[in-house]
């Protein structure tokens, strides 16, 4: 089995299926969690947030999609059964194209 075989194989379930639990948003996430509590949040607090959603949930999913900008520390509480996918795009749509084509985050690759 190839390496990125393996790899695929770490975001699946037991039926081959990718069950993944989505929490990359940044700006909407942000600006959700600001009218929830009606004053400005930190990096820290969403940080916080992610951190606690990858503790409870990734037990019963694949794999998580994180973003590198409040991600990173949530995907070090995900649960050991769980594969790790990384936004590379940053939030938001480039609206100066038509088709919703995302900016891709300097210094990000897939190659990475």
């Amino acid at each position: 089995m190839s390496t990125t075989q393996k790899h695929m194989q770490n975001l699946m379930n037991q039926d081959g299926i990718i069950a993944a639990l989505a929490i990359d948003q940044r700006g909407t996430l942000k600006k959700m969690m600001t009218k929830c509590q009606e004053v400005p949040i930190k990096q820290a607090q969403i940080e916080q947030f992610k951190t606690l959603v990858s503790e409870e949930l990734t037990g019963i999913a694949s794999s998580i999609l994180l973003d590198p900008k409040f991600g990173l520390p949530a995907a070090k509480h995900r649960a050991k059964t769980a594969g790790l996918l990384l936004a590379y795009e940053k939030t938001g749509y480039n609206v100066s194209v038509p088709g919703r084509l995302p900016d891709l985050l300097v210094d990000w690759s897939a190659n990475d």
